[in-house]
């Protein structure tokens, strides 16, 4: 399934390159202001990655390194935010990057007291500007980007999620500590997010329409369980109910150390006792189950560390993209409202764990209108970047092909993004951890 590496193209040259004072583990173009870009990095003693630190899976490698300083970096704007209490032997930072004329130039660091592992924009119009950002401590915070002024990166509210767990079991599971290692905003709903954690749970979380004002409340369970740490969450609301027109539900989906990437569907509704005069705030919001969570414990060889909702479907199935420890994308048909069962549609290996996955480019309509290609950008841990097609042909079958490459890492690549002209040009800014490196690249697609 997929295309031979014997057919790949050779790999692409890096434009520029720096080495960072920490640790890359993840980056995002920021939607609103795209020639800004955020760096979160994960500094630990013997530099264990945002997967090695917490899973003996991963195919993390050792490899020597020295610090060494860079020209762009400004430690005088360094500065530290939020609060957690206890000891720490993790911290990190965020980077703000701005790519002016095809050069890579620093503006800012943020220190933080924990370890980062992800962050996102809110994709919600009028709040692109937003960041959340998740650490080791198990704390979410939010940011804004106000692009211009000399420190454009501004903290808002830290919130210590564990807070609102009433016991140590709901949160912690048999773990000793609780780290958060992935989160996904609600596509359409700005106020929503869905964290996972290192004991395996994956959690919905409420921050309030103004989003860094009043409290955020935690669903009180856990939407999702793995029995092995939970990689990665997304959430597609492209699903609805035939029977209501109104109906406000989503899929959601996770992975996990566990191999299975598991799914159900919810419903948000509005709670009508909500923020009472209850001790504890309450989320103004139900989230119910529509059908029990499902396993899709066959196809993977290894842990399930990205998931991509498409939002198309094949037939009555949502069509979804992952990745996994083993070296491979896949693409799966989800049942629609949880009856059935999840079937592979194909699959290639990339030569390399696939960490992360984003879409950079749609082509609807081809093949006489009954196919479509999608361009994906890949992490690929150890193996670098991947620009990889999934095609539809007229036929309905489906393919995955690698048209570009970048291998410039010499170590783990757990973040790349990327823009695309009009002209049809990817530029992409890619990273790796041991060797803390950034990268810009750029590959042409055409228009």
């Amino acid at each position: 399934m997929g295309d031979s590496s014997e057919n790949w193209p050779e790999p692409v040259s890096s434009l520029q390159s720096m080495q960072l004072d920490l640790p890359p583990s993840c980056i995002e173009i920021c939607p609103s202001a795209p020639s800004y870009f955020l760096i979160g990095t994960y500094n630990l003693e013997g530099y264990e990655g945002p997967a090695a630190a917490v899973s003996q899976s991963t195919e993390a490698k050792e490899v020597e390194e020295k610090d060494e300083e860079h020209d762009d970096h400004d430690d005088s704007e360094a500065t530290v935010i939020g609060e957690k209490k206890g000891p720490q032997n993790r911290d990190g930072s965020i980077l703000t990057f701005q790519l002016v004329d095809d050069q890579l130039v620093h503006v800012q660091t943020l220190m933080q007291p924990s370890a980062i592992l992800d962050l996102h924009f809110n994709p919600a119009p009028g709040k692109q500007d937003i960041c959340a950002a998740v650490s080791s401590t198990a704390t979410l915070a939010l940011f804004r980007l106000s692009p211009g002024d000399a420190q454009p990166l501004k903290h808002l509210k830290t919130m210590d999620m564990a807070s609102m767990c009433k016991t140590a079991e709901d949160w912690l599971g048999d773990k000793d500590e609780v780290i958060f290692t992935h989160f996904a905003w609600h596509p359409t709903k700005p106020d929503m997010v869905v964290v996972t954690t290192t004991a395996g749970y994956v959690h919905l979380i409420y921050l309030g329409e103004d989003l860094d004002g009043g409290d955020w409340v935690m669903h009180p369970e856990p939407i999702l369980t793995h029995t092995l740490e939970a990689w990665y969450v997304s959430i597609s609301p492209s699903l609805s109910s035939p029977r209501e027109e109104e109906d406000d539900s989503f899929l959601l989906l996770s992975g996990g150390d566990d191999s299975a990437l598991r799914y159900t569907v919810c419903k948000r509704t509005r709670s009508a006792n909500a923020m009472g005069d209850d001790e504890e705030s309450q989320s103004p919001y139900n989230i119910e189950a529509l059908r029990p969570p499902l396993n899709v414990s066959r196809g993977h060889d290894a842990g399930v560390t990205a998931i991509l909702a498409l939002g198309l479907k094949d037939d009555e199935s949502e069509l979804v993209v992952t990745g996994s420890y083993d070296d491979h994308i896949r693409l799966f048909s989800i049942p629609a409202y949880g009856f059935g069962r999840a079937v592979e549609l194909a699959g290639s290996n990339l030569g390399g764990g696939v960490w992360r996955l984003k879409v950079v480019k749609e082509d609807m309509g081809l093949f006489e209108g009954r196919g479509w290609r999608l361009t994906i950008l890949v992490s690929c841990m150890h193996a670098g970047a991947r620009v990889v097609e999934l095609v539809k042909n007229g036929a309905g079958e489906y393919e995955f092909r690698v048209v570009g490459r970048f291998e410039e890492h010499k170590s783990m690549n757990y973040g790349s993004d990327c823009q695309l002209s009009k002209e049809g040009t990817l530029s992409a800014v890619s990273t790796s951890f041991y060797d803390k490196l950034l990268c810009l690249w750029k590959l042409e697609l055409g228009a």
